[in-house]
C-alpha cells in the first residue's frame, strides 16, 4: 500500500470513529433526557409480566382446588365448610353442584335458588325442573312462552301430561299438537295423543 492510500485509509477510518463517537454521543443525550420515561416503562413492563403470570398461577391453582373442593362434596354433601369454600372460590361451579345435588334429591328449594342463577343454561333448566316437580301447568306454560327456552318441547308434553291427568283432553291434545315435527319431542307427543284417546273412550 503507497502513503497515499494509507492516509485515504487512516481518513476513512478516523470519519468511521467520529461516526461511531457521534451516535455514542447523541444516544447518551437520548438516554439522559428520556430515563425517566424509560426507566418506568421498563419498571412497567416488568410488572406487567410477573402480574400476568401471578394472575396466570392463581387462576390455574383455583381451578384445581375447585375441582377438589366438588369431587368432596360429590363424595360427602355435608361439608359444610367445602361448600362455603366453593361458593367464595368458583359461584358457578357451586351452582352446578347444586344443581346437580337439586337434581338427585328433587329439592324444589335449590331449584328456586338457581332459578336466578348467573348461568343463564342453570337458571333455564332450574325453571323448567322447578315447575315439573310442582307439577304447576302454569308455570310450564311460562317456561315454554320464553324466548329461548331449552326445553320448551318438554315443557309442552309435561302440560299435555298434566292437563290429561286433569281429564282436560281437548286442551291437552291442543298443546301437544304444538310440538313440532322436527323436535326430538314429537314422538312422545303423538303417544301423549294417542293415550288421550284411549283415556277419553
Amino acid at each position: 500500500m503507497g502513503t497515499k492510500e494509507n492516509i485515504e485509509y487512516i481518513k476513512q477510518e478516523l470519519s468511521n470513529e467520529e461516526k461511531f463517537l457521534e451516535s455514542v454521543i447523541k444516544l447518551e443525550k437520548f438516554y439522559k433526557k428520556y430515563k425517566k420515561a424509560l426507566l418506568s416503562a421498563l419498571v412497567a413492563f416488568v410488572l406487567f409480566v410477573v402480574g400476568y403470570m401471578g394472575y396466570a398461577w392463581k387462576k390455574d391453582r383455583d381451578v384445581r382446588v375447585s375441582n377438589q373442593l366438588f369431587q368432596k362434596l360429590l363424595a360427602n354433601p355435608k361439608d359444610k365448610e367445602a361448600l362455603e369454600r366453593l361458593r367464595s372460590l368458583n359461584p358457578r361451579l357451586y351452582d352446578l353442584y347444586l344443581y346437580q345435588r337439586a337434581m338427585r334429591t328433587k329439592d324444589a328449594r335449590l331449584f328456586e335458588k338457581l332459578a336466578s342463577a348467573q348461568d343463564p343454561i342453570l337458571s333455564d333448566l332450574a325453571k323448567y325442573h322447578l315447575a315439573v316437580l310442582q307439577q304447576d301447568k302454569k308455570a310450564l306454560e311460562r317456561y315454554g312462552m320464553q324466548e329461548g327456552a331449552l326445553l320448551r318441547e318438554m315443557a309442552l308434553l309435561d302440560e299435555g301430561y298434566l292437563l290429561m291427568k286433569d281429564k282436560k283432553i281437548a286442551r291437552a291434545k291442543e298443546e301437544l299438537s304444538s310440538v313440532p315435527k322436527e323436535s326430538p319431542a314429537y314422538p312422545y307427543s303423538l303417544l301423549l295423543k294417542h293415550f288421550g284417546t284411549k283415556v277419553s273412550k
